[in-house]
């Protein structure tokens, strides 16, 4: 058993993770991450397999599901209270 790279405290209860790999965002190989429990996007920001910083996005939309990338780069968001999707093309 190994001790977990990065974690929580408190959990932000995850749905959802994928790694970046488009243009549209200077965050090109960070995870970005669906939170539930904080109600936020969270970025990871990866370098030589390490976890070097991180980055809470999105508070004011409600809790985060579900994220996804869209072949330009841009995120679809999907948001679990109204059940919104958001495409999210800009940081703010």
């Amino acid at each position: 058993m190994e001790q977990p790279i990065y974690y929580w405290d408190p959990v932000i209860a995850p749905g959802d993770m994928i790694l970046y790999t488009g243009n549209l965002f200077p965050c090109k190989g960070d995870l970005i991450i669906a939170a539930l429990g904080t109600t936020q996007l969270v970025r990871l920001d990866i370098e030589d397999d390490r976890v070097i910083g991180e980055e809470r996005l999105m508070s004011d939309q409600g809790r985060i599901r579900d994220v996804t990338q869209a072949p330009d780069g841009a995120l679809y968001v999907l948001v679990h209270d109204g059940g919104k999707v958001l495409r999210v093309t800009r940081q703010s």
